[in-house]
């Protein structure tokens, strides 16, 4: 199973769709009711910066731990927003 065009639900009624994946990149399109819509948004692999809380999962990132987040610039209006890099372990296990 290849993780590719696999849409996930996310938190607060966003709804994310793997496009691509790397190692350290993903692209992502992600769909937030009334907020904002990215067709093809670039993801990189880093360490939290911040605590927060996975937009996949809900659950707890703490600053270190390896997340996802958006790469672009100007910086979005989802730039907050982490998904814990673990999420995709657990995907290709499925």
């Amino acid at each position: 199973m290849t993780l590719e065009s696999i849409p996930l639900d996310g938190t607060n009624g966003v709804r994310i769709e793997i496009l691509e994946r790397s190692d350290n990149t993903l692209v992502i399109r992600w769909v937030e009711p009334g907020r904002c819509h990215y067709g093809e948004q670039r993801w990189r692999r880093r360490s939290a910066h911040t605590s927060g809380t996975c937009a996949v999962t809900r659950r707890k990132i703490r600053r270190g731990d390896a997340v996802f987040k958006p790469a672009e610039r100007p910086a979005p209006s989802n730039a907050s927003a982490m998904i814990c890099a673990e999420v995709f372990c657990e995907l290709a296990e499925a």
